[in-house]
């Protein structure tokens, strides 16, 4: 097993060795310069096309961050476009439904109709309004793109950058990957957590703590007894994304019904520690091409992971609402079941997977609890914990950046 053994993070002089501050995980004031800088510069991911397959098809999307709803919709020339979920009459919300078909969006409060481009097209009553400019009160676009299925806004109306240049070499590298582009079966989850919205990454993209907190559920088919502390394959830091392959352990035997679960499965399980083929595979997966590999944690700045695996993914999203609380969702994909049995394992996999992370949700609140009230006001980063670190670093530049920025334009 080729895991590296130590000085991952002497790689990245940058980034340091020493303990980090818990300032940026509870303190309100760094949250709301986190809100400016990041969450309404950055790119956010809000769902998946093939939930809007055909012309006419949409979704909404709560923002829970800033309380804001946005309205996902293919129009008739095939494009993904995305707007604010607010009629120019009066303010209200235009679409209620979660999803659905339509020719136009029509306000439930007085009836005025915008089409599938955003454009105001219906006005009861049109000439009881005194100078109306109807071409000037379309929905609010958002910026919108869409990357291997995913779609993406950003709540800038002129962002910095494109999406694929915001991507960059992460995104790029996951092109082509099979999974994305695969029918798939979807299921999720959602928790409101007590907890800043970075733990939550944090928590996600290391497996220092895996034999330890997870030594009922997943330990032994992620680690085993020849990577008794939950070391890495690598860590390769992409300003601002970050990503770490796993290796799984191939010597791993389930629980009876567990492995009936593995068995039955129509694709590798999400917690089995099964390894899948190195070939065929787009660049950015299993970089390493290690033979034991299993899993790569993609953490797409500054609120998603995607998490690839043989023939499945699945992918979790921070939504931060205040400095100690964050929407927590959970979104698998694994290949369709063709039977009762299959659908069996995928039943199996998504509990697994629930409980493990059920497992981190009670210690990381706790966590939250006890920096919020100063009594652990340093960080000390494990050199295979390489990811938070980097997560640390980039959070500060990123702010940093944006403000010196701002400054220097006034």
């Amino acid at each position: 097993m080729s895991m590296t053994d130590t000085d991952l993070t002497l790689r990245h002089p940058e980034l340091g060795t020493g303990p980090v501050s818990t300032d940026v995980y509870w303190k309100p004031e760094f949250y709301e310069r986190e809100l400016r800088a990041i969450f309404r510069q950055g790119w956010l991911c809000i769902g998946r096309e093939e939930q809007i397959p055909e012309p006419g098809d949409f979704f909404t999307k709560e923002i829970p961050t800033f309380r804001l709803s946005v309205i996902a919709a293919r129009g008739k020339d095939g494009v993904v476009r995305a707007f604010h979920n607010v009629c120019q009459h009066r303010g209200a919300g235009v679409e209620l439904r979660e999803k659905g078909h339509c020719k136009v969006f029509t306000c439930p409060f007085h009836g005025w109709s915008y089409n599938l481009e955003g454009e105001l097209t219906g006005v009861p009553d049109q000439k009881a309004f005194y100078d109306l400019q109807r071409d000037k009160k379309g929905l609010p676009r958002v910026a919108t793109d869409t990357w291997e299925g995913f779609v993406f806004i950003n709540l800038n109306p002129e962002p910095a950058q494109s999406l694929a240049a915001y991507l960059g070499d992460l995104g790029s590298g996951l092109e082509g990957f099979g999974p994305f582009h695969r029918e798939t079966t979807a299921f999720e989850y959602e928790a409101r957590i007590q907890v800043n919205w970075k733990l939550m990454l944090d928590s996600f993209t290391e497996i220092y703590h895996v034999p330890v907190l997870h030594k009922r559920s997943v330990a032994a088919s992620i680690c085993g007894p020849k990577n008794p502390y939950g070391r890495v394959i690598d860590v390769l830091p992409k300003y601002p994304h970050r990503m770490a392959t796993l290796a799984g352990n191939p010597e791993y035997r389930p629980f009876p019904v567990q492995g009936l679960a593995y068995g039955l499965s129509a694709g590798p399980s999400v917690t089995s520690g099964g390894s899948g083929s190195t070939e065929d595979l787009p660049v950015g997966v299993n970089p390493t091409r290690d033979p034991l590999w299993t899993l790569d944690l993609n953490v797409f700045f500054p609120n998603m992971i995607v998490i690839v695996g043989p023939g499945m993914y699945f992918t979790h999203t921070m939504w931060p609402t205040h400095a100690g609380e964050t929407i927590w969702q959970m979104h698998g994909h694994l290949p369709p079941a063709a039977n009762a049995a299959q659908r069996f394992a995928q039943e199996n996999a998504m509990v697994e997977l629930r409980d493990a992370v059920m497992e981190d949700v009670n210690t990381l609140e706790r966590i939250q609890n006890a920096i919020s009230q100063g009594l652990c006001d340093e960080f000390v980063f494990h050199d295979h914990e390489l990811t938070l670190r980097y997560q640390h670093y980039t959070v500060l530049k990123w702010v940093e950046d944006f403000e010196k920025r701002l400054d220097a334009g006034r």
